[in-house]
C-alpha cells in the first residue's frame, strides 16, 4: 500500500523523512493506560473519567481537552439532540427530548434581547412551563466594542489570570461580605475561586458564564 514509487521516495526526500518499514505503530512504544486514567482523573476528577475517556484522550489528546473545558462551562450537553446542539434555537422554537428515563423536558425560547454595549443579551425561555431570564454575552458584539476594562480601586475585583469564568456565585443587588466567592475562574486546567475584595453590595458584574478573562480584566464592582 502507500504511495507509489518514485512518487514516494521523491515525497519523502523533499520533506527529510526516511520511509518506516512494516506497520508504524509497531515502533511506538508502549502506552501506560494506567498513568493515564490516574493523571486524567487527578485534572478532570474521578467521577467524570471513565475507560472510553481514557481511550478518546490517548487517540486525540488535544480534542479531549478542548471538550473537557467546554463541558466544565457548558457542563453535560450529551442528552441534546444533535440538531439542537448544531443549530441553535430561535425565538418561539419549542422542543422536547429526555433528560433521564421517564424525565422529559419541553424547551422553549421566548426572546433575545437586542445586545447592549458590553455585548451582553438576555435570553428568556421557559422549561417546562417555569420561566428564566440567563444574561449571556455575544461575543461578535463584545469583541467589537473591546468592552474588558480593568480593575482598579479596592472595590472592582479582577480577574488573577486569564481564563473562563465557569460559575457566578452572586448577582447584582446581593450584599457580599470581604472575602465571599463571587466567580470561578476556569484557568490552567485549574479552577480559582475569586473572592470579594471588600464588603458591599454588588453593583455590577461584567462578565458572563463563558466569557473569556485575561489578566486583572473587571469581573465585579463592589459598593
Amino acid at each position: 500500500g502507500g504511495f507509489p514509487e518514485p512518487l514516494r521516495t521523491k515525497v519523502l526526500k523533499s520533506r527529510g523523512l526516511e520511509g518506516i518499514d512494516g506497520r508504524p505503530g509497531a515502533s511506538l512504544p508502549d502506552y501506560n493506560f494506567e498513568e493515564a486514567e490516574k493523571l486524567l482523573k487527578e485534572k478532570f476528577g474521578a467521577k467524570f473519567i471513565d475507560d472510553k475517556d481514557v481511550l478518546s484522550h490517548a487517540l486525540y489528546p488535544n480534542v479531549f481537552t478542548e471538550w473537557k473545558e467546554f463541558e466544565s462551562i457548558y457542563g453535560e450537553v450529551s442528552k441534546l439532540p444533535t440538531d439542537l446542539f448544531l443549530s441553535p434555537m430561535k425565538e418561539n422554537d419549542e422542543v422536547e427530548f429526555e433528560l433521564s428515563p421517564g424525565r422529559r423536558v419541553i424547551i422553549k425560547l421566548l426572546s433575545i434581547t437586542p445586545p447592549r454595549d458590553d455585548g451582553q443579551r438576555t435570553v428568556t425561555f421557559e422549561i417546562n412551563g417555569e420561566r428564566w431570564l440567563m444574561p449571556v454575552t455575544d461575543m461578535s458584539v463584545a469583541s467589537e466594542a473591546n468592552v474588558r476594562r480593568k480593575a482598579s480601586g479596592p472595590n472592582e475585583v479582577g480577574s488573577p489570570m486569564p481564563g473562563v469564568i465557569v460559575n457566578l456565585k452572586v448577582k447584582e443587588g446581593d450584599i457580599v461580605t470581604e472575602g465571599e466567592p463571587l466567580a470561578t475562574l476556569s484557568a490552567m486546567k485549574m479552577e480559582t475561586v475569586i473572592p470579594a475584595s471588600t464588603s458591599g453590595v454588588v453593583k455590577h458584574i461584567a462578565v458572563n458564564i463563558g466569557d473569556k478573562v485575561d489578566g486583572d480584566d473587571l469581573l465585579v464592582e463592589i459598593e
